[in-house]
């Protein structure tokens, strides 16, 4: 008696078993990040820093030396020796170059605008020399800690100001996030929800998550309604407008236990993160509010992957983007040319990919030899949330077929989720079946 016919597709390809490794991926541009502080005024030093295996690192840059002065070529070429350290170090950088780190904004900052905007024209520059490694610009120099509160410089005009002078040495892909959505909006110029804010790499940082009913000061008490565009409005309304803002951008911070000690459920916590597009947190503050997350199971996921995990492992492990390959399939071609290869990607993560990768395939023949092929698939429009199918050609010849993929400007992996990734000379890359003949089977 004869079998069951699968049809062709079947005898050209078997896919492989796709399921999802509940772990960490250290992907570039995203994760925990620690914090290295410096001071501008001093000579760098390399011996002094000490990186953790993180992918990220939010390098503090003290100016506070500089405020009745120019910063000088000495200076910059001591800025520039922090970044190539990083650089080499192969640490993505989140920025912040302040003149106050000790909570003495209006202090230390200088009294005169001109001397902000001079500054911010001098490091426009080296800025731009490092625009791939600096994956975000956080502030505009001003307010205590750099988190723009305590300065005389946060009108909507000179915001505006300050951005130009960032953009002015010709740099257009660092992410440049200010820390309310109130600045945001100053920066936008007044109407409806902007939809430049992502072509001009507009974002925002929080370093209050989760600290009070307005994030200390990040929202305001206003509700949308009865408040200008450039007000703070109340925490829902500026949830809200935060889930539009950072739909396709970068968003972090820090996270701090609430003021009313009040303990949000995981199910609160998860979907608070993930409706804002989490891509970076501290890994050392608040160590209360961390450790309450280790603390917390989640529940949602009975017999899943992420059964028995703790809030801190789920978020760690979802910060950013996270592919998941869920389906494979290969078809006869209808109008010749070489079967075609169905790729479908889940993007499980709160946020997206940040810079343009390159995806490749590789089969891997009975002999060993490898024949590659590199796909038009821009997985920067893998958004979270969503499902996307990716077709190709498939490379001649019968053996396993795997898919890569890396930062296109550093060659970085970018790893996927899925327990069959594997790694090797060609480094990682995941396992997506079996080639078995070039060609359809006869009738």
């Amino acid at each position: 008696m004869r079998g069951v016919r699968t049809g062709r597709a079947s005898r050209l390809f078997q896919p492989a078993r796709f399921t999802e490794a509940a772990r960490r991926l250290p992907n570039p541009g995203q994760g925990w990040y620690q914090i290295c502080t410096y001071d501008l005024g001093a000579p760098f030093d390399p011996a002094g820093t000490f990186l953790e295996r993180d992918a990220m690192a939010l390098v503090r840059v003290d100016i506070g030396c500089c405020r009745n002065e120019a910063l000088g070529p000495g200076r910059l070429d001591n800025l520039r020796a922090i970044l190539r350290f990083f650089d080499e170090s192969g640490v993505d950088v989140i920025l912040r170059i302040a003149y106050d780190f000790e909570g003495r904004g209006l202090e230390r900052e200088p009294e005169l605008f001109s001397r902000v905007r001079e500054h911010m024209e001098e490091l426009a520059p080296v800025l731009r020399e490092f625009e791939d490694r600096i994956v975000i610009f956080q502030g505009l120099l001003v307010g205590s800690w750099g988190e723009m509160h305590q300065s005389r410089f946060l009108s909507a005009g000179r915001l505006r100001e300050l951005e130009a002078a960032f953009r002015s040495g010709g740099n257009r892909r660092t992410w440049l996030a200010v820390r309310r959505p109130a600045f945001l909006r100053m920066l936008a110029g007044p109407g409806e929800f902007p939809d430049g804010l992502f072509t001009r790499r507009l974002c925002l940082f929080n370093d209050a998550l989760g600290g009070s009913e307005t994030d200390m000061g990040t929202y305001g008490w206003k509700a949308r309604a009865s408040a200008s565009w450039e007000e703070p409005w109340v925490r829902a309304d500026e949830l809200e407008f935060m889930k539009k803002a950072c739909a396709f951008a970068p968003f972090g911070g820090e996270t701090v236990p609430p003021e009313d000690g009040r303990t949000p459920s995981w199910r609160e916590t998860a979907a608070l993160l993930g409706g804002l597009g989490l891509s970076y947190l501290n890994r050392q503050h608040d160590a209360r509010a961390l450790e309450r997350w280790r603390e917390t199971p989640c529940r949602m996921w009975r017999g899943g992957p992420w059964a028995g995990a703790s809030l801190y492992d789920y978020i760690g492990g979802h910060m950013g983007f996270r592919f998941l390959i869920r389906q494979a399939s290969v078809r006869p071609s209808e109008g010749g040319g070489g079967p075609v290869l169905s790729v479908e990607i889940e993007n499980t993560g709160f946020g997206n990919l940040l810079q343009e990768a390159r995806a490749e395939l590789l089969l891997r023949g009975g002999d060993g030899t490898l024949t590659r092929r590199e796909p038009d698939w821009d997985a920067r429009s893998w958004l979270r949330g969503s499902r996307t199918v990716c077709r190709t050609r498939v490379p001649p010849g019968a053996g396993a077929l795997y898919l890569s993929l890396r930062r296109k400007w550093d060659g970085r992996a970018i790893l996927f989720a899925n327990q069959t990734e594997e790694s090797g000379r060609e480094g990682p890359m995941v396992l997506l079946g079996t080639m078995l003949h070039t060609g359809e089977e006869p009738e």
